[in-house]
């Protein structure tokens, strides 16, 4: 396999004595791309990789492909990049102590890699940074449906010797979910338990599963194989990984291979050719030639939780980006031992990390009832998806114990709740009131049981989680009357008041599923409620009359079933 080194004029800086130090060139935007990786957050197969940056922009890219193709232009601000492999980059001072010297960067031909080769190594990669993987965090089921879309895919639809019942209806809605019969009760538990803050261990049994898949083709390439394709893959092996900057760097590289396509272009290939080069030399000599070279700043550190920190203050800081995509980010992107590294450095840089890692882990444990009902900032996203910035309003509620107001009122529940009655709360242990809501609100703490099972009882009682496209659906905004912000908060903040005033103060789980059956009034309250057309036409749900109106209805109806069902939904 052959390795490829390039050297580049280069300056070294540290910012401080402590920091690691950062080391400023130029390179060509052609070889930039050739050892630099740009690990997108994106879905392959249905399934979020472990990367941190945005998927491409196709507009952003065309615009500036334009830019560069004027060769007048210039781009001041560097591409930002950090050791991905700190063997293969190196940085050699032209004399002792000095900033000035030689970057070297060794990198492979990465066209002859196998796809075997590519998984194994990130893998391998993924066990180095996480402790404990291996095949007993690997979920078998997971790999089993896998090997079952894979079985699908690759056999003949319309196979005459096949001897196999037909009863492939019940084979697809397998290939689609778990079969929750062949999880072991351990195995679950473990699962959730590592997926609570860090979506690596997902990735590490997709990675897995796609070598078994190849193990059963018996080969060792292949350019795809159920949504992961070699290119993408690509981006954990290089030599430097992009952490800033992947637009310019695209648009720049598109810029120089247009070059083959204009009229000079094609002239000098076929000058070229006739001097004897062959047409694919004249090509990426061409296109080489054409590249322009771009500023690079390079941070000498291989730690992925300092890739992400610089990531995500340079994207929070300088070009803000979705709240739903940069929680996705941060609360999945490192292992629990990565982020604490860098946890506290993201509070004080204003990242809300708490909410990031909660929100996170509603939007995917197999118990919540918001699992995959909320939009994570990533193309794919459907539009009538729970927006994560609802989704953590209503975490705060809970979490925090603030912002349980109802919208007809003045009085916050949750925050006269947490003064009066959290003190007497025995679902947290003894100390200090300080101490014992600090147990409360960790990101694992009892609010989000609490939350889980609160929702999770909305959703039984009043919704039908089967046909979201219904003025009850649960798990689309589309036409729900009760899957949207208004509703779901006012709900929220209606049995905090209930807690309140008939002052509970949970004294266990069990206490707290029988408020839940109080708040309801042991079932009179009506599972029909929201399953009723609003006559909500030309109405924007988010308006202040419009909420109040729906809190009031809510509020009165609940306390007094017998009253009957509102009418009035219109203010």
């Amino acid at each position: 396999m052959r390795d490829i080194t390039r050297e580049y004029d280069a300056f070294l800086i540290h910012q401080t004595p402590e920091s690691k130090p950062l080391v400023l060139f130029a390179a060509s935007a052609v070889e930039i791309e050739q050892w630099a990786g740009v690990p997108e957050r994106r879905k392959l197969a249905n399934e979020e990789t472990a990367g941190f940056q945005r998927q491409q922009d196709p507009r952003r890219i065309a615009e500036l492909i334009k830019f560069f193709g004027d060769r007048n232009n210039v781009v001041q601000n560097p591409l930002l990049g950090a050791l991905q492999d700190n063997q293969r980059v190196q940085f050699y001072p032209s004399s002792p102590d000095s900033p000035f010297g030689r970057l070297s960067i060794t990198y492979e031909d990465h066209s002859s890699l196998s796809m075997m080769t590519m998984l194994k190594r990130i893998v391998s990669h993924l066990e180095s940074r996480v402790s404990g993987l291996g095949d007993d965090v690997v979920d078998e089921a997971r790999v089993a449906s896998i090997m079952r879309l894979e079985s699908v895919a690759t056999s003949p639809e319309d196979s005459e010797n096949d001897d196999r019942e037909d009863d492939s209806d019940s084979d697809i809605d397998e290939t689609l979910g778990l079969d929750e019969s062949t999880i072991d009760d351990a195995e679950a538990t473990a699962s959730v338990m590592l997926a609570e803050e860090t979506h690596l261990v997902d990735f590490y049994t997709e990675l897995r599963a796609r070598i078994r898949v190849l193990e059963q083709r018996g080969t060792e390439d292949a350019e795809e194989i159920q949504g992961f394709t070699k290119s993408a893959l690509l981006a954990y092996l290089k030599p430097v990984v992009l952490v800033d900057g992947q637009h310019r760097l695209i648009g720049a590289v598109e810029s120089a291979r247009q070059s083959i396509k204009k009229s000079d272009g094609k002239q000098k290939i076929i000058d070229a050719v006739k001097g004897g080069s062959t047409p694919e030399l004249a090509e990426k000599e061409l296109i080489e030639s054409q590249s322009r070279r771009l500023p690079v700043s390079l941070l000498m550190d291989d730690s992925p939780s300092e890739h992400v920190f610089q990531f995500v203050v340079v994207n929070q800081k300088a070009t803000p980006m979705g709240k739903a995509l940069l929680g996705t980010i941060v609360s999945t992107s490192l292992s629990r031992s990565e982020l604490s590294a860098v946890a506290d450095r993201l509070r004080r840089a204003g990242i809300k990390l708490e909410d990031s890692q909660s929100v996170a882990y509603l939007t995917r444990s197999e118990d919540s009832p918001f699992r995959g009902l909320v939009q994570t900032g990533m193309a794919g996203d459907r539009a009538d998806l729970l927006q994560w910035t609802v989704l953590r309003g209503l975490v705060s509620i809970f979490r925090e114990l603030r912002g349980g107001r109802p919208f007809n009122q003045k009085i916050d529940y949750a925050r006269a709740w947490k003064m009066e009655y959290f003190p007497q709360c025995g679902l947290v242990g003894p100390g200090t009131d300080e101490e014992r809501f600090e147990e409360w609100s960790r990101p694992d703490g009892p609010w989000r049981d609490i939350f889980v099972r609160f929702f999770s009882r909305v959703r039984d009682h009043f919704g039908d989680a089967t046909e979201v496209d219904t003025y009850n659906g649960w798990g689309s905004t589309a036409v729900s009357n009760l899957f949207n912000k208004v509703s779901l908060t006012i709900l929220a903040a209606d049995y905090f008041d209930f807690l309140y005033t008939q002052s509970e103060s949970l004294a266990d789980m069990d206490d707290f599923e029988r408020t839940l059956s109080d708040w309801l009034k042991d079932g009179r309250v009506s599972p029909s409620y929201f399953n009723r057309d609003w006559k909500l036409e030309n109405v924007k749900k988010d308006q202040l009359a419009v909420k109040r109106v729906w809190a009031q209805n809510w509020q009165e109806y609940r306390k007094v079933p017998a009253s009957g069902l509102p009418r009035k939904f219109k203010p």
